[in-house]
């Protein structure tokens, strides 16, 4: 092996000793964890979304905000010279196997053999041949990781075979909880089985990731997760993708030619998400007639989901003002975003709720129920308000109030953009990387 140069400091030589002696490298060489001025030099990364593909369409059943932070986050530790491989399953036999999508960053699919309508849930039971074929692509690859960062329970799964038969540190971001939504969603009961798995995993993962304090908290306390071993990574916003633009013109580029108040949902539609409190606090509101309210999101205008919330709509007499929108892509997100008088986010459970920031970045307000980031970033008066009293009343309150105050008074866009300028994606990535470094040794 070439000689390597190394800036080492006393305490940090019994690290530096051990990382050089462990197999299993990049390129089956024995490359050493370089510490400098507290940073983390270039390593390989297999980053683990199996459920849900990174560049899948935006807003459908199984394709949300997960999709945005491994994108965005794999994009920004390219940036940095570091090598990151994305694996997701591939749900049908037409997907190419590698598609470079950035400097040093790959999407990978695995081919299972699984049915293109397989529901998430089901996932689990193919996870052995998903693994067979990580291997496989592995080997003849001739690619080794220094380490794992797995997104989702069922990613974790994968992550903690990996984790054994590689021998590097496996780090897992949960992004929700199985526990939590059963306790504070309306939608279908997660099984006994996700919960099981998200707590070994809590337990046996180097790292366990989260987004703010409150899921900091929550982890510790339901699984007794010692606190040393969970961080704290807050999502981000590509600022360049999501940017202030002229109103007027996002409405003309939309034919969006009403005079009245526009409202902007963006989501997956699930009965966590509140798309059903949301139609009925619009059902109440003074002048509903002159409100529109987009829905940005959903598997399509014929899945049950848009038929069902379609159904709703009418029944409240609201059914003119609703305008389902399917899903849309991030480039042409902005335009909606700026066209917007406010993002209504009525969530039951978020545990980030990354289309605030999206909106903020926008310089638009938002009108949200406390969940994820919300009561972090969200001030009432300057760039939104949360809600209070979270039944369809409250919310109504809160959006009549948000949308009165843009009638008299003026809201500065750019005092909104700045509310969230320390959430970007290369902040995130310094914050990640430290905690890269305490997962493989690190101080």
């Amino acid at each position: 092996m070439p000689d390597q140069t190394f800036w080492v400091t006393p305490f940090l030589e019994p690290i530096l000793l051990w990382e050089c002696c462990r197999p299993n490298r990049l390129n089956d060489q024995r490359v050493s964890l370089v510490l400098k001025n507290s940073s983390l030099d270039p390593i390989a990364i297999a980053m683990l979304s199996i459920h849900s593909s990174p560049i899948g369409a935006m807003g459908t059943k199984n394709t949300g905000g997960m999709s945005v932070v491994v994108t965005e986050t794999a994009r920004a530790l390219g940036a940095q010279g570091h090598r990151v491989d994305m694996y997701t399953a591939a749900r049908d036999g037409f997907a190419e196997a590698v598609i470079p999508l950035t400097d040093n960053v790959r999407l990978i699919h695995l081919h299972g053999d699984i049915p293109q309508d397989t529901p998430k849930e089901e996932l689990f039971h193919y996870l052995p041949r998903i693994y067979e074929n990580l291997e496989s692509f592995r080997h003849d690859d001739g690619i080794a990781y220094d380490l794992i960062h797995s997104h989702y329970w069922l990613s974790g799964r994968l992550g903690r075979w990996a984790q054994r038969d590689w021998d590097v540190p496996h780090v897992i971001t949960f992004h929700t909880l199985g526990e939590l939504k059963n306790a504070l969603g309306p939608g279908e009961t997660e099984p006994e089985l996700r919960m099981e798995w998200e707590q070994r995993l809590g337990r046996s993962c180097e790292r366990v990731l989260v987004a703010t304090e409150h899921e900091k908290e929550n982890q510790i306390r339901r699984w007794e997760v010692n606190a040393s071993h969970v961080g704290i990574v807050p999502f981000g916003v590509n600022t360049e993708t999501f940017h202030l633009r002229n109103p007027s013109e996002a409405r003309r580029r939309l034919d969006l030619d009403t005079r009245g108040a526009i409202m902007l949902f963006v989501g997956r539609f699930v009965p966590e998400k509140g798309i059903g409190r949301l139609l009925e606090a619009v059902s109440t509101m003074d002048r509903s007639e002159d409100i529109v309210l987009l829905l940005i999101g959903g598997d399509g205008p014929d899945a049950e989901t848009t038929v069902r919330l379609k159904d709703l709509s009418q029944r409240l007499g609201i059914g003119e003002n609703i305008r389902f929108l399917g899903s849309v892509a991030q480039s042409e997100l902005v335009h909606y975003y700026n066209a917007a008088d406010l993002l209504v986010l009525p969530s039951y459970y978020e545990s980030f709720g990354l289309v605030v920031l999206e909106s903020l970045a926008c310089g638009t307000p938002v009108v949200a129920t406390p969940v994820g980031i919300v009561n972090a970033v969200v001030q009432n008066g300057r760039n939104g308000r949360i809600v209070e009293d979270q039944n369809s009343n409250g919310i109504a309150a809160a959006l009549t109030d948000v949308l009165q105050r843009a009638q008299t008074e003026r809201w500065s866009r750019e005092d909104i953009r700045a509310s969230i300028s320390d959430y970007t994606w290369e902040r995130v990535t310094k914050t990640m990387q430290q905690e890269y470094m305490t997962a493989m040794g690190g101080p």
